[in-house]
């Protein structure tokens, strides 16, 4: 009889699990140790959280692709990989000791204003990336936006860490895409 209680307790606990949902940030969040928070030079609320895993990209990998699969995956190339999730980017990179990662986990409107396009070379095309950000040519376009700002876009937090403090004009693909304003009709 003490079996059978312990079987309904343990079945109960599984099906109130199983309603709660985290998201890929949480998942790093719970894991992984904050190291750094960048913010956007657009929106205040977009942000990049910068988090430190004592475990080798692979293995960082693995983890986060076993707890909620990812929309896009890159290649290993250069000691960076992507991760792509419906509200979050996530970029593995080997930090300054080989065995460890940084895990930055930016939202996506922050890649979409801030990140410099040849960040991705290599890892994702242009046209996923256009997808995900939900901009017709982003690479074309971001890239012009920065080059304008004299190269002040964000080049991933291995190389312009949380000194970014980005270009200053609001990108003008920024909900250009998504139908008319004054004046338009139908």
């Amino acid at each position: 009889m003490k079996w059978l209680i312990g079987l309904l307790t343990a079945f109960i606990l599984l099906l109130s699990a199983c309603g709660i949902t985290k998201d890929i940030l949480e998942i790093v969040e719970d894991r992984y140790q904050l190291e750094d928070v960048v913010a956007s030079s657009v929106d205040s609320n977009d942000t990049s959280k910068v988090y430190l895993a004592e475990e080798d990209i692979s293995s960082v990998a693995t983890y986060l692709k076993e707890q909620i699969k990812p929309n896009e995956v890159s290649e290993l190339k250069e000691g960076k990989q992507i991760l792509v999730y419906d509200d979050y980017i996530v970029t593995l990179e080997e930090s300054d000791e080989p065995s460890n990662t940084l895990v930055e986990v930016a939202t996506v409107g922050f890649v979409r204003d801030n990140y410099q396009p040849d960040f991705f070379d290599g890892l994702l095309a242009y046209y996923i990336l256009d997808e995900i950000l939900d901009v017709d040519d982003w690479g074309k376009k971001q890239k012009n936006r920065c080059q304008s700002a004299s190269g002040n876009c964000y080049g991933g937090y291995g190389s312009t860490g949380g000194s970014y403090k980005g270009p200053a004009t609001i990108p003008s693909f920024r909900g250009s895409n998504r139908g008319g304003g004054p004046g338009t009709g139908k």
